[in-house]
């Protein structure tokens, strides 16, 4: 046998108020956890009847697997390029924890987690719905259970997510979900707070930095975005916090400072290829086309899009969509352009092939959703079918969270579905908005949309298109000084 003895100690006196010892085999080891957290709360809270949550396994072995495949799966998590191979080991040692005990909620529901990771939301589902049926109340089965229903577009995805973190509001992976829905559905409120908690119970992680950074950015708080980006360069020195970094600064509108810090994720880790591709695309936003192609000549689907080389991207697109047929992000890039190029039934062949118009009532996952909206209304409006252009707009308008904050995105999106509801000088305003942005428009968004094109002679979008103009030149004019403050060289 094994003696435990534990004792609760009074804080002010530093005497113990209560001791007592548990006596068990080796082979219940695991189950004397629950004992004595169990013993602990009742003492704590007398007059309550508190819920221990079960052992995570009942068998050692099992247990064993579990931590060993979290570590694996915590190592791609946190690499900017997911190694699948060490994610399909971490996928086997669940499946064999499991084999080991078919009645862990935990097992099962971490086996869902890294399935969706690895992108296989068919094989996810089996798993995730055998955690909750296991364990209800353990937080993970619910936020795992969230995320499949988000995945698949689900009615009511938000209520596990939430659920989740209800049930523990120490598990930052929750905090972080339910924060990334309720933000898209729901609005700012509360979002900082949640994104902050994850922070502070997950210190070390770098996308957790990253998300809130982004949230501050996007809603027009860059002192609040340059202080994260500081707390990350005072803690890291690794090409994935390089390349979040530099995230952040895209989304301030300071491109600059994202070429320098891309830059040093290149130079760091120069067998990456995102590395360069970012860079790129950095390159392209600022309208330096010519060194954009020096580095990545193989353009892809996206740089030739902000390029506006729109003839070129469709013979690419179409060429990718045989091998990726699942890509929803190349449909809409494609259906985008096919209306800019006046293939309309195209353009909504493919929106529709996306599954997107018939989730998107069960709520808003993210800026996909938002991008097949827009496409759509717009290839129906540019059409002649402005009724039904109309029509949509009204339904996202009185159905999705509309932002009001001056980022490019938001800010056009909304001048455009005023301009097509007819609504010229809510349109109008709504375009001035987009003066207070920092962070720059997608050429193609502004420049080329149905919904504008009445507007071409307009100040008010003139002053727009200007604004923007001005700041990459403005940006390509300081890069170089730049540079050299950073001490890091193209």
């Amino acid at each position: 046998l094994l003696r435990v003895s534990v004792q609760l100690i009074d804080g002010t006196s530093g005497l113990a108020i209560w001791s007592q010892p548990f006596d068990r085999g080796r082979r219940e080891l695991l189950n004397v956890q629950q004992e004595i957290a169990q013993a602990v709360a009742d003492q704590l809270l007398p007059d309550s009847d508190p819920e221990i949550t079960a052992p995570i396994t009942q068998d050692a072995t099992a247990n064993e697997k579990l931590l060993l495949a979290r570590h694996y799966e915590q190592q791609v998590r946190e690499r900017e390029n997911v190694d699948p191979e060490l994610l399909e080991r971490a996928i086997q040692l669940y499946r064999e924890a499991i084999e080991l005990d078919d009645q862990s909620a935990l097992a099962h529901a971490r086996l869902a987690g890294a399935l969706m990771y690895y992108g296989d939301i068919d094989a996810a589902e089996a798993p995730a719905y055998r955690a909750l049926e296991l364990n209800p109340r353990l937080a993970e089965a619910q936020h795992t259970y969230g995320q499949l229903l988000f995945a698949r577009g689900h009615p009511n995805m938000g209520e596990p997510l939430a659920r989740a973190v209800e049930l523990n509001p120490n598990l930052p992976d929750a905090l972080a979900t339910y924060a990334h829905w309720r933000w898209y559905n729901l609005g700012e409120q509360g979002v900082d707070e949640l994104y902050r908690r994850a922070l502070k119970l997950d210190p070390l992680n770098i996308s957790r930095y990253g998300a809130l950074g982004a949230f501050l950015a996007v809603n027009d708080d860059y002192a609040g975005a340059r202080e994260v980006v500081e707390q990350m360069k005072a803690l890291f020195d690794t090409p994935e916090s390089y390349s979040a970094i530099a995230h952040i600064y895209d989304l301030i509108g300071e491109v600059d400072h994202a070429i320098a810090w891309m830059i040093r994720a290149r130079d760091a880790e120069p067998h990456n290829p995102q590395h360069v591709e970012k860079l790129a695309e950095y390159f392209v936003d600022i309208g330096d086309f010519e060194t954009a192609e020096k580095l990545t000549p193989d353009l892809g689907v996206g740089l030739l899009y902000k390029m506006r080389r729109y003839e070129e991207m469709i013979e690419l697109a179409e060429e990718l969509i045989f091998d990726f047929p699942e890509d929803i992000q190349l449909r809409i890039y494609l259906a985008a352009v096919y209306n800019l190029t006046e293939r309309y039934e195209q353009a909504l062949r493919l929106i529709t092939s996306t599954g997107i118009l018939n989730t998107i009532r069960n709520g808003n996952r993210g800026p996909a959703d938002y991008n097949a909206l827009t496409v759509l209304s717009n290839t129906a409006y540019r059409s002649g079918k402005v009724e039904q252009a109309r029509e949509l707009v009204l339904w996202w308008r009185e159905t999705l969270y509309h932002g009001q904050n001056a980022y490019w995105w938001v800010s056009i999106s909304n001048a455009c579905n005023s301009a097509i509801l007819g609504e010229d000088d809510e349109a109008r305003r709504l375009l001035e908005r987009a003066l207070e942005a920092n962070n720059l428009a997608w050429e193609p968004n502004l420049r080329d949309a149905a919904c504008f094109k009445r507007f071409a002679d307009d100040p008010a979008y003139l002053a727009v298109v200007k604004h923007f103009d001005d700041r990459r030149a403005m940006l390509r004019e300081r890069l170089p000084a730049t540079l050299r403050a950073y001490g890091v060289a193209l």
